[in-house]
């Protein structure tokens, strides 16, 4: 008789524990799989979980067609001054500053500019003079109609020497640039003060 009442009282004993060793269970797992892999999202019905590259938020490739789509035109959309930009002001600076001839000459053209001798010359003795070169430019006002344009722009120029014992250079001045449009882009024709990147050059009074 005792036996038959202790065996009732000992399932229910038993379904009582099955809660709690469930929940202990739960309690030993690591941190990180009770907020990653065991949150409530993993488990919502219908929940497809993604591959690891796209949970982590990198860009998949788009699927290969076959087919390259053609090169857009490079100046489409861009305003003049931007074009100017691209094609001289940007070139022109980073020509200077990494004292790359061949960059700064890229930006006039040989044929129209009268003094492209001299200008080679100037830069060849201005960067045997001068070791750093800080080259800072605004545009004020672009005006072009068909091929030909011109371009006035604020434009400040800091070099040090090689030799500690000269004065570092600094330039200010208000350049005007003669343009012109050719099949690689805008090009420069002239430009004012001319000695702008010559050693001996004297800043002009405003």
């Amino acid at each position: 008789m005792h036996e038959r009442l202790r065996r009732p009282h000992s399932q229910i004993m038993d379904w009582m524990r099955r809660p709690l060793i469930c929940f202990g269970l739960l309690a030993s797992l690591p941190v990180g799989a009770t907020t990653g892999a065991l949150s409530a999202d993993s488990f919502s019905p219908g929940a497809v979980l993604a591959p690891a590259q796209q949970q982590s938020g990198q860009p998949q490739p788009a699927p290969d067609s076959g087919e390259q789509s053609a090169p857009a035109d490079q100046g489409q959309g861009l305003t003049l001054s931007d074009q100017l930009i691209r094609d001289v002001f940007q070139p022109l600076q980073n020509g200077m500053q990494t004292q790359n001839i061949q960059m700064v000459l890229s930006i006039f053209d040989k044929k129209e500019l009268s003094a492209w001798a001299d200008l080679q010359a100037q830069l060849r003795a201005f960067f045997h003079q001068y070791d750093q070169v800080n080259f800072r430019y605004q545009i004020l006002q672009v005006t072009a109609e068909k091929d030909r344009g011109t371009a006035t722009a604020e434009v400040e120029m800091d070099a040090l020497p090689y030799n500690f014992g000269q004065v570092p250079s600094r330039r200010s001045v208000q350049m005007r640039f003669q343009i012109k449009l050719g099949a690689k882009g805008w090009k420069v024709a002239g430009f004012s003060p001319a000695d702008f990147f010559s050693v001996g050059f004297q800043q002009p009074a405003r």
